[in-house]
């Protein structure tokens, strides 16, 4: 029987790949224009709202500095929650440093043998958000043109992982094997930071870049029209394909639960991203986690609706341009950067 399921599924990916491919060449120049697009928009968006930040998270777990610099805000928070201080750090970093960083950090415990794989399943359920730059620059002042809607929509999804967190630990003992108070503050966890946040922004743009060219495929295979009949829109179906895409969804009555359980499920690019970074942790229980935070942070939102409709909010239309990448220099030189060192990291590792 499951020799039959495998061989019905590789016929089944056999014809979608031939279409794919067919579809490609006979429409270049909206696939050229989509990763044009994608590309631009991981340059000006992606990368300088995540990876200065993965870069921090890394270097505070490597070190082993969050154990101490986070301590204001994971005290109460153990408390509350009843977790490891350390534990709590995760979660704090997870929640305001982007999307990649939970699974990170938190496969790094796993490697140390210090958290089992089960425990940085139900841990991950809860790890995992968008950081305040881009919910904050980019929904908030890009949809309904305002910083203060960007805040609400951070503390709402911040608030949905919090009694995710809250349901985790009713379930059972989250166990944290201890550390050597020793600390590591060489250049070389400095060094092994940025390579880390390099690979993890690596994988986030490419997959940005892939899922754009399927969202620009199945929109001229007339798919979209199908979407925009489910959802009433149809600029909420490449939203829940790519998150970034957010930031184009037209301002109506509904829109700030929409983009509250937008963020909270983050998307099913980021979820693929999350399964290429888990390693060794399982991804059950974090997909259905992604069901219940999208509802959570839709019914959290819900009363704030109100306070950010088409009729009190003029969107800032300046604000919406991209500039496209091949202008900015800065921007271009930075990615270049990037290469260099994952290649630099890649030839050390050859020779050790």
């Amino acid at each position: 029987m499951t020799t039959e399921k495998g061989r019905k599924m590789k016929y089944f990916l056999s014809v979608i790949t031939g279409l794919s491919a067919i579809l490609l060449l006979i429409n270049p120049k909206a696939v050229s224009e989509a990763i044009s697009v994608s590309a631009a928009s991981c340059l000006e968006v992606v990368i300088p709202n995540l990876f200065a930040f993965t870069v921090l998270a890394i270097y505070l777990q490597k070190s082993g500095l969050y154990r101490t610099a986070l301590r204001p805000l994971t005290f109460p928070l153990s408390k509350l929650l009843r977790i490891d201080e350390e534990l709590c750090a995760v979660f704090i970093l997870s929640n305001i440093g982007g999307y990649p960083v939970g699974i990170k950090l938190l496969s790094e415990l796993v490697e140390q043998s210090r958290i089992t794989p089960r425990d940085a399943e139900r841990m991950l359920c809860c790890c995992f958000g968008s950081g305040p730059g881009f919910i904050i620059g980019i929904v908030g002042m890009r949809v309904f043109g305002n910083a203060k809607a960007g805040l609400i929509l951070f503390c709402v999804c911040f608030a949905s992982s919090l009694l995710i967190a809250a349901f985790m630990r009713s379930r059972g003992d989250i166990t944290l094997a201890k550390a050597e108070n020793s600390y590591d503050l060489t250049s070389d966890a400095f060094i092994c930071s940025v390579t880390g946040a390099a690979r993890v922004m690596f994988t986030v743009c490419a997959m940005i870049v892939g899922f754009s060219v399927i969202s620009t495929l199945l929109r001229e295979c007339r798919l979209f029209s199908l979407f925009e009949k489910i959802f009433g829109s149809d600029e909420i179906f490449p939203a829940l394909m790519e998150v970034t895409r957010i930031e184009n969804i037209t301002l109506t009555d509904h829109t700030f639960p929409v983009c509250a359980a937008l963020l909270s499920f983050g998307g099913i690019c980021v979820i693929i991203q999350i399964a290429s970074l888990s390693k060794k942790i399982p991804l059950k229980k974090f997909l259905i986690s992604r069901l219940s935070a999208a509802f959570l942070s839709s019914v959290i939102a819900l009363p704030f609706s109100k306070l950010f409709t088409p009729a009190d909010i003029q969107v800032i239309a300046a604000d919406t341009e991209v500039v496209p990448f091949t202008k900015n220099a800065a921007l271009s030189f930075c990615v270049l950067a990037m290469c260099a060192i994952l290649l630099i990291d890649a030839f050390r590792s050859e020779k050790r």
